[in-house]
Formats: C-alpha cells, sequence, structure tokens
C-alpha cells in the first residue's frame, strides 16, 4: 500500500499564490478482532500492519509471546485483523492502560489532586535495568531516528520511534500516531525475539503518558525524545524508575528523571 497520496493545494508565499501538488500521508483504518470480538480500530499508517497488532496486543497485556496465538488472519484491503488466543477469557478490561478503583478515587478526589490520584492508581511494576548508554550515543541514536523517515521528509506527516540497544539501532518503525509507532517496534521485537528489559526507546515526538506505560509494562528502562515530555509522562517515569531524556537537539538534551543511567 502507498504511504503518501497526491494532493491538490494553493501555495501561498508571501504576497503570491499558486496551485501545485503535495504530498499527503496516507492514514489507514485496521480493526482488530480478538477471539471473534471487536477490540479496536488503530488509525495508523498502511505498513508493518501484522508487527502493530502484535505490538498492540503485546502492550495491552493482551499476549506475552506468539505462543498464546492460535490464528492471525489479516485482510488488509478490509483494514481487518482477526487473531484468536489460547486464552479465550481476554477481556475488555484488560484493554486499559491502567487498573483503577473508582470507589477510591472517588472517596479522595476532595483530598489528593487529580494527576497525583491518576498515578497513585497506575498498576506498572517498577523498571529493574542497570543498562547504562553513553551521551553521545544518544545524539547519533537520534540522527539516525530523524533521517530514517521519507515520508517524514516529504509530508511532515509520521512519527519515527527506534528501538535500540547501548550500541546500534535494532527496530525503527513509522506511522501517523507516536503511539502506534511504539506498537510497531515492539511487534516486530516479538516477532524476532529480542529482549527488551534492557533496551532503548528513541521517539521524535512528544512523550505522553502512554508512552511512558506501554515501556512500564515492558520494563523498557530508558526513553528519549526529539520533543518535551508532559508533566504526567515525567511523574510516572519517576515513579517507575525509567529514565527519561527530552529536547535531544544537537548536542543538548534534558534529563527528566533517573539520570544515572545516562553517562555524561
Amino acid at each position: 500500500m502507498n504511504k503518501t497520496i497526491a494532493c491538490k493545494v494553493i501555495k501561498v508565499v508571501e504576497d503570491k499564490s499558486y496551485e501545485c501538488d503535495e504530498l499527503l500521508v496516507c492514514e489507514y483504518s485496521l480493526t482488530i478482532f480478538l477471539n471473534k470480538k471487536k477490540l479496536a480500530t488503530l488509525l495508523c499508517s498502511p505498513e508493518k500492519l501484522r508487527e502493530l497488532t502484535l505490538g498492540f496486543l503485546r502492550t495491552e497485556r493482551l499476549i506475552t509471546s506468539l505462543d498464546d496465538i492460535t490464528n492471525f488472519d489479516l485482510d488488509e484491503e478490509k483494514g481487518i485483523v482477526e487473531v484468536e488466543t489460547i486464552n479465550k477469557d481476554t477481556s475488555r478490561e484488560s484493554f486499559y492502560s491502567k487498573k483503577v478503583d473508582l470507589e477510591s478515587i472517588k472517596s479522595t478526589s476532595s483530598k489528593v489532586p487529580g494527576a497525583q490520584n491518576f498515578l497513585n492508581e497506575v498498576n506498572c511494576e517498577p523498571v529493574v535495568s542497570d543498562v547504562r548508554l553513553d551521551v553521545n550515543k544518544i545524539y547519533d541514536f537520534m540522527t539516525k531516528d530523524l533521517d530514517y523517515s521519507e515520508v517524514f521528509k516529504t509530508t511532515g506527516g509520521v512519527h519515527c520511534v527506534a528501538l535500540c540497544d547501548a550500541v546500534e539501532i535494532r527496530v525503527i518503525a513509522e506511522d501517523v500516531a507516536r503511539h502506534n509507532a511504539l506498537d510497531k517496534v515492539i511487534g516486530e521485537a516479538l516477532i524476532n525475539d529480542i529482549y527488551l528489559k534492557d533496551k532503548i526507546i528513541i521517539l521524535s515526538g512528544r512523550v505522553s503518558l502512554e508512552m511512558i506505560l506501554k515501556a512500564a509494562k515492558l520494563q523498557i528502562p530508558v526513553i528519549i525524545s526529539k520533543s518535551a515530555p508532559t508533566s504526567l509522562s515525567v511523574s510516572l517515569a519517576k515513579k517507575v524508575n525509567i529514565t527519561l531524556v527530552g529536547f535531544v537537539r544537537g548536542n543538548k538534551m534534558n534529563i527528566y528523571s533517573n539520570g544515572e543511567r545516562i553517562n555524561l
């Protein structure tokens, strides 16, 4: 499937305007059925759809390995993937990225600020890892991540995510949504049996809470981004012992949490 499509636009430059063709990034709808039930519809880039599906199921804790899957049927033309697993009891509740006691939230809402209350209810084990990363390697990884996507260079419409060890990039993917790009690299790592607990995630875009949650559930110890983190993502990174680095541009960066894993 094509990653881009031509679109006629009226380009305005200072006091002049003219009609020309511009490339748009293609957006694709993929609906996942798990054990005959509709689970989710992902709006994504039309590539690495198998990896995206597997990564999504893995980060939502619906599977832990390929051995959990008994059938996988992807129809790219219809935008449907049907997955069957050994465990037929996978419920809608496990789709959510956190377990929340709603009564607890209601009873403490007047005493605890909303953000802190939310963080208290996030159910993730602290990440344990002795991985160390040289600061110059961070700049190198970021350059390679940003140079990877020809689609980004022509449209500016995708995010790139890379999965690295301390020496090299192991997996890289692009997507219109940053969380999909992350799921794609997780899915490819699952297919290739890549160990995750000593790996590093490189992002081209903003670090949201969801990105930290996905990494925490898989015990990935380091997240590095060209852009900014949110306040909740920093707070959660501190809570679950993830090293979070942002604003990696040129030879500058901000270390927001657990900087002991970075060799300065």
